[in-house]
């Protein structure tokens, strides 16, 4: 799964990057963070890598993006997922 989301502040990247990595951490799922440079068109400055997320963690990821007011750009791996649940909706 890639999510890719366009930050333009450097500083709020960051931030954001460490609350993900907060939510992953609560959710006892070990994370990698990397550097992923130009890769499928698309120049990020931060990755992070997680593996066997739960619905219910990417509905909180996705949460924390959309209330800095930043919305999921392009992704792969979730073609048939509906990213606009959000964390406190009934499942």
């Amino acid at each position: 799964m890639l999510l890719t989301i366009d930050i333009p502040n450097e500083l709020e990247r960051v931030v954001i990057a460490a609350d993900i990595k907060h939510i992953l951490r609560v959710a006892n799922i070990k994370t990698q963070t990397y550097i992923p440079g130009i890769r499928d068109g698309c120049k990020a400055d931060i990755g992070i890598k997680a593996k066997n997320i739960s619905l219910e963690t990417l509905a909180q990821i996705v949460s924390r993006i959309e209330r800095s007011g930043y919305s999921i750009e392009n992704r792969k791996g979730l073609d048939k997922l509906d990213l606009s649940v959000s964390a406190l909706s009934p499942q």
